[in-house]
């Protein structure tokens, strides 16, 4: 009984000749050309030590430390997710469904009475007394010049 072979391929047999047809309009931004060939890239580099197109983004900076790994950060963003989801589902179509606005909002001091009429805090206490009237004072059984003394 004879083995089947499996014929060994070196790059100098079974080659395949393949053909790639563009059709319809190419999406190939040529105006880049230059930017993105990598020797002119290095000679940039070369020059004055920085590659460009990796330094466009901004850095942000920022007390982090509460994350304390990749873990714990995705913890926190799926309980945030959670917590919002329980917000009403009119409350969250107003700011659409996105919980970066949302946060915004209610991060924001100006906005605190709208958030009381949502029902999303409590409102806050009006003092009936007047700014020129003075607070009473308890009385101490003592009297009035009498130290007092903390129950130990």
């Amino acid at each position: 009984m004879k083995a089947n072979k499996i014929p060994f391929k070196t790059p100098y047999n079974g080659r395949v000749a393949c053909s790639f047809e563009t059709t319809g309009e190419s999406m190939t931004q040529e105006h880049f050309r230059e930017e993105t060939e990598i020797l002119n890239i290095i000679r940039r580099h070369d020059r004055n030590g920085v590659i460009d197109h990796i330094n466009r983004g901004t850095a942000i900076y920022g007390d982090f430390s509460e994350i304390t790994d990749y873990r714990d950060m995705i913890h926190k963003l799926r309980e945030a997710d959670s917590a919002f989801a329980q917000v009403p589902s009119e409350i969250r179509k107003r700011f659409e469904n996105d919980p970066a606005k949302f946060f915004h909002f209610v991060t924001d001091e100006k906005n605190h009475e709208e958030l009381a009429q949502m029902g999303l805090v409590n409102k806050p206490k009006e003092q009936n007394s007047s700014p020129n009237t003075e607070e009473e004072k308890p009385s101490s059984p003592e009297g009035e010049g009498a130290p007092t003394q903390l129950p130990t």
